[in-house]
């Protein structure tokens, strides 16, 4: 089973008009990212129909929905409706992680109506640009939660010394460190390769406390050489890794017109040389690990 770890959706009436949404929830961050001012933007469109035929044709069973980290909680809330009208019209094609802001008024209460809704999961986080950190005293009060459920946790990730752009927010790897001792037993997925955070793991003092921290592939192609893929399963292990695309971002934005499932398959399998267990593991077995019974 082939399923994609880092997945995104909007509604269709957002689509023709994101300039609107944006403006009318305050989200410029969002709209900065989509819409960039004097560059060709990354970001790609999708249909619920249009999704799942890509999804089909590379052989995609199913996909996680991971919400965005809106500076506006009133928009995780919005973004958590339409995921969980999308999971409960295809369930068995979708999964959905829910949007989390730091500042959401009863939080614990919501995620337990959201388990009822059938989400299993948080992410995309991002607390630092949502003005808070992860030791956040609601925020804490949500992984606690996540923990007890057996939940994953995505996060976006930044690397500390990676290039600089305009919508480009910090995220401490100190605080990922701090998160995986604070709660052992949170299942903690860090988006974009970790940022390249995999690597500390080489250093003994510190693997120990990782080993319930898992690294995504989202949007890889547009951050690093290919050889990154065999490089991370040298360094942390096969069953640390999550293949994930970021669709509908467009992540080979030379040659794709259009998001796709296929391009960024082709390129992890083709570029790795992996076993059949290694592809089992990275295309799906791992991210079905992480899942609540």
């Amino acid at each position: 089973m082939i399923i994609d770890a880092h997945t995104h959706r909007y509604p269709e009436e957002l689509l023709g008009d994101p300039q609107s949404f944006a403006q009318l929830h305050k989200e410029w961050h969002w709209l900065e990212l989509v819409s960039p001012k004097n560059k060709k933007s990354l970001q790609g469109w999708s249909t619920r129909e249009k999704m799942i035929a890509d999804m089909d044709k590379s052989e995609v069973e199913r996909a996680v929905l991971l919400g965005w980290y809106w500076e506006n909680p009133e928009t995780c809330e919005l973004q958590n409706q339409w995921c969980s009208q999308w999971i409960a019209r295809d369930p068995d094609r979708f999964i959905g992680f829910l949007s989390l802001h730091p500042e959401l008024q009863n939080s614990v209460e919501s995620l337990k109506r959201s388990k009822d809704l059938g989400f299993i999961g948080i992410g995309e986080c991002h607390p630092w640009l949502q003005g808070a950190s992860i030791q956040n005293a609601n925020w804490m009060n949500c992984m606690e939660f996540a923990a007890a459920e057996g939940w994953p946790v995505t996060f976006h990730v930044t690397e500390p010394v990676g290039h600089d752009y305009p919508s480009r927010v910090q995220t401490p790897f100190g605080e990922f460190l701090w998160l995986a001792r604070q709660l052992p037993e949170l299942k903690i997925i860090l988006a974009h390769a970790g940022g390249l955070f995999p690597f500390y793991e080489l250093n003994p003092k510190i693997r120990p406390e990782l080993k319930n921290v898992h690294y995504d592939l989202a949007a890889c192609p547009l951050l690093y050489d290919p050889e990154i893929y065999r490089k991370l399963i040298e360094v942390v292990g096969v069953k640390k890794i999550l293949w994930g695309t970021d669709y509908p971002l467009r992540i080979f934005p030379a040659t794709q017109k259009e998001p796709d499932f296929t391009t960024f398959k082709n390129l992890v399998l083709n570029e790795t040389e992996l076993s059949e267990s290694e592809r089992d593991a990275i295309f799906g077995n791992n991210l079905l690990a992480l899942l609540p019974c």
